[in-house]
């Protein structure tokens, strides 16, 4: 959960992503909101009643280590047909400076885990076609291509996957 002790690590962590701000998936909030704009609008973000017309309930956390914000994954509790065409359930992004160490694939266990408990039996995602790194993340969680076409949207190739959650044991 972000708190007010957060800002610095925050900042930090958006400012990987300046450089190349469409690489950043899973964090909504405005670019310069306060610490407390952004805990407001992600506490919000859970509650329907709280949200404008056309948002879907979302669930944000963070992956931090020592203090240092790494990732951010997103799970919206259901889709709209934009979503289910140009984001999925969840999102999610690591720094650049903390990929390839296993994060991307704990974020989205963790997401699958909790979409599981708000009683989705399968999840989409998607990832833009050339991003071999999502991609790869979302195969190993699971995840079975269900298209690669050209996306309207994103103005560009983009590939759909689903992933099944397993059913309740008895």
């Amino acid at each position: 959960m972000l708190e007010r002790g957060h800002q610095q690590a925050l900042e930090n962590f958006l400012r990987e992503f300046d450089a190349q701000p469409d690489q950043l998936h899973g964090y909504f909030t405005p670019r310069h909101a306060s610490i407390d704009q952004a805990i407001e609008f992600l506490r919000n973000a859970t509650d329907e009643s709280r949200l404008p017309p056309g948002r879907v309930p979302a669930s944000t956390w963070f992956w931090e280590d020592r203090g240092t914000l790494q990732g951010v994954v997103n799970l919206r509790h259901r889709l709209t047909p934009e979503l289910e065409e140009t984001g999925g359930h969840i999102g999610f992004s690591v720094a650049p400076s903390c990929r390839r160490q296993g994060i991307a694939g704990a974020m989205l266990a963790g997401a699958l885990g909790q979409a599981h408990m708000l009683g989705l039996d399968q999840v989409g995602l998607t990832c833009d076609a050339n991003n071999q790194g999502s991609a790869g993340t979302i195969e190993a969680g699971g995840g079975i291509l269900v298209r690669e076409d050209w996306c309207e949207a994103r103005q560009g190739r983009q590939r759909w996957y689903s992933i099944a959650l397993p059913a309740e044991s008895t």
